[in-house]
């Protein structure tokens, strides 16, 4: 196939990204859902250790080596280590009564294997597949990223019977589901079916890869009531992140969030949080909170690459900016053992 002039590439940019829903961007003025934000993305960097340094069943500062272990609060407990083709924690929070699920992202071949799976597949559910289902579903003609599917699966199939024993021990207990970059498109999904099955999931996803196609994200923004959430963020109405809700955090100049491409058929859920700030720290007054998913932000965001690489495609390919932009969500996520290092 051949590929479009670059003139007729930047005049379809500029021509889609005039389309948008009525939700209008406004910069984060919460403490509160910006404390959420930087809290959740330590779970992501501890899921990290999981195949660097390792992780240990136990409590959670003394699990691993990476800088969130060592700092994270002396009651939160690692109950459950995933290891397999995915990877993930299941830790407790007691002070927050809270169950999280935080799974690891890109760190192996086989994970970049998974990541570039684009074939979409029909979907079909676990949860309904294993007779686990409390819920219905009913989406119209879903497709799902055949990777992260086949990676979730996985992960059901070594945790189901955990975050039951857990869920009966702890009732009370809301569940939350995170992780970045890969591991935020298996919370995305890992969200979808702890719902079938009766959970009702709070889902934060940083960095995430498409894993929906439009018919299947709009399902799951029913599901998780994004509507509401976004009335009640403009209502400022929410002071933190709401429970049974589904939040993406994005960067700027970050590149995952854009595959698989929309025109490939797939698309995003949840609200969006966007990061406006390259290097850290990044502040609350760097967070914009953008709402659904517009086409417009990804064809600036490809539209930034294209110019950058045509400007000096040799500067391009040497700049940090685009692997920075992808690790830089309030923390270095990729400093696994960077305490212990530190401290030797």
């Amino acid at each position: 196939m051949r590929l479009p002039r670059l003139p007729t590439f930047l005049f379809s940019i500029l021509a889609l990204a005039s389309l948008s829903h009525a939700f209008t961007p406004y910069t984060l003025n919460d403490e509160g859902i910006y404390n959420n934000l930087t809290h959740y993305i330590e779970y992501s960097s501890a899921a990290g250790c999981i195949s660097t340094t390792g992780v240990k069943v136990g409590y959670l500062d003394s699990s691993c080596s990476g800088e969130a272990c060592v700092n994270a609060d002396s009651d939160i407990y690692v109950v459950n280590v995933v290891d397999s083709l995915s990877h993930a924690l299941i830790l407790t929070d007691p002070s927050e009564e809270q169950i999280i699920i935080a799974f690891q992202g890109t760190e192996s071949f086989l994970d970049w294997v998974l990541d570039f799976s684009f074939v979409p597949v029909a979907y079909e559910p676990y949860a309904v597949e294993n007779d686990l289902a409390t819920n219905d579903f009913d989406a119209n003609l879903p497709f799902v990223h055949l990777g992260f599917k086949t990676a979730t699966d996985n992960f059901l199939s070594n945790a189901t019977g955990v975050l039951k024993g857990l869920k009966e021990e702890y009732p009370n207990y809301s569940v939350i589901v995170t992780g970045h970059s890969l591991g935020g498109a298996l919370a995305s999904l890992t969200g979808v079916e702890l719902y079938l099955m009766g959970y009702e999931p709070t889902v934060i996803a940083y960095a995430s890869p498409k894993v929906f196609n439009p018919t299947l994200a709009d399902w799951v923004n029913e599901v998780f009531k994004t509507d509401q959430y976004l009335s009640d963020l403009k209502a400022d109405n929410v002071h933190q992140i709401p429970y049974y809700t589904f939040t993406r955090v994005t960067h700027v100049h970050d590149i995952v969030p854009c595959v698989p491409l929309a025109a490939m058929g797939y698309d995003h859920a949840g609200v969006d949080y966007y990061i406006t700030k390259q290097d850290l720290p990044q502040a609350i007054s760097d967070v914009e909170v953008r709402g659904e998913f517009k086409l417009k932000y990804e064809l600036e965001t490809l539209g930034d690459l294209v110019a950058s690489v045509a400007e000096d495609p040799s500067a391009a390919l040497k700049d940090d900016t685009t692997s920075d932009s992808h690790i830089y969500y309030f923390i270095d996520i990729s400093q696994c053992g960077l305490a212990d290092e530190e401290s030797s």
